[in-house]
């Protein structure tokens, strides 16, 4: 059996087994049929959900950390009855998908260290705040403002306060500073 430009091949039963298609007659109608069966088989695309800039991200952390000003201190704690220093950063980057380790110790393990020079907003800065052992990382804040504003800040847990945002090198934090570092 043949139709101009098709022809048909077919089995001892008479079955159509095969076509075999003229392109220089057929070519456009080839064309649609193969967009068509190529449209129909491709996956279903899902667009990515866009990243945060790093920007983005800092001002969501700050916000978050922000949102527990006044909560009292309590050691362990994550939530707004009590929240201590690393569960303030840890519980402020989460909010952004960002997962820090939850002792002040670890976090300082985690990101790249910055001189207090190049200090910027979302930094962790860590201190030393028990005198018995004036080199042991105990505390740990996110810095508000960093080296370009006139009075760097941060925010963090006090054991005495709770959470407050105040100057970053006070006379009681300058003197127990241990260092930084930026995670994102």
């Amino acid at each position: 059996m043949s139709v101009q430009g098709i022809t048909f091949n077919k089995d001892d039963k008479g079955n159509i087994i095969s076509a075999t298609i003229d392109l220089r007659v057929h070519q456009a109608l080839f064309d649609k049929f193969f967009s068509e069966v190529v449209a129909k088989n491709q996956p279903n695309v899902v667009e990515p959900v866009r990243k945060p800039s790093p920007n983005e991200l800092i001002s969501g952390v700050l916000t978050t950390a922000r949102t527990f000003l006044g909560t009292k201190h309590v050691i362990g704690g994550t939530t707004k009855a009590g929240i201590d220093c690393s569960g303030l950063t840890s519980t402020a980057y989460a909010a952004m998908g960002v997962k820090l380790p939850r002792s002040s110790g670890d976090q300082a393990k985690t990101g790249t260290a910055i001189s207090r020079e190049n200090l910027r907003a979302g930094d962790l800065v860590f201190f030393a705040t028990d005198d018995s052992r004036p080199k042991v990382i105990t505390h740990v804040g996110i810095v508000t403002q960093g080296a370009e504003a006139t009075v760097p800040m941060m925010i963090h847990a006090s054991t005495s306060r709770g959470v407050v945002e105040e100057r970053l090198f006070s006379d009681y934090y300058t003197k127990r500073y241990l260092g930084a570092v930026r995670v994102v």
